[in-house]
């Protein structure tokens, strides 16, 4: 019998040429041991100083506080309430009770209260509280001559 005529093989390999080459999937052997990659992140890393922090511009100067929006109340109570209780306001009116001026500012400030809270004291037919010095004789003279007659009965 005849052989079988088999593909000649180049003298310099011993693989045949009419395969395809071997597709690659996956990663390569011993890859959890080769480290050396990690190593070079590693150490360029560590040449960085962790001292230096961001590159940012620092504002070295102070700017000037921004002022707050007015308070915002659920109701004119609420309001009346919040500047009966107003601190700046009652040491500017003890300012005022003491005769020292006011800046232009306090005076403005005390002002705007005021007015808030007689505009507050109408809309809930609140009486504004007059003071008056009462004399103890006038007392006196209402008192007796009062006529009780309608009370009786």
């Amino acid at each position: 019998m005849p052989k079988p005529l088999r593909p000649k093989k180049s003298p310099k390999s011993n693989v045949v040429e009419d395969k395809k080459p071997k597709r690659r999937t996956g990663k390569p052997a011993g890859n959890r041991n080769n480290t050396v990659p990690k190593r070079e992140e590693k150490v360029a890393k560590a040449q960085r100083d962790p001292r230096i922090g961001s590159k940012k511009p620092v504002v070295l100067i102070a700017e000037k506080a921004k002022t707050t929006d007015k308070a915002r109340f659920f109701s004119p109570a609420a309001e009346l309430k919040a500047i009966e209780a107003d601190q700046r306001l009652d040491g500017l009116m003890d300012k005022i009770d003491a005769g020292q001026a006011l800046t232009a500012e306090e005076q403005r400030y005390v002002d705007d209260k005021l007015s808030r809270h007689q505009e507050l004291c109408a809309l809930m037919g609140i009486a504004a509280e007059v003071d008056q010095e009462v004399d103890e004789q006038d007392l006196l003279d209402k008192f007796e001559n009062s006529s009780l007659d309608p009370f009786r009965k």
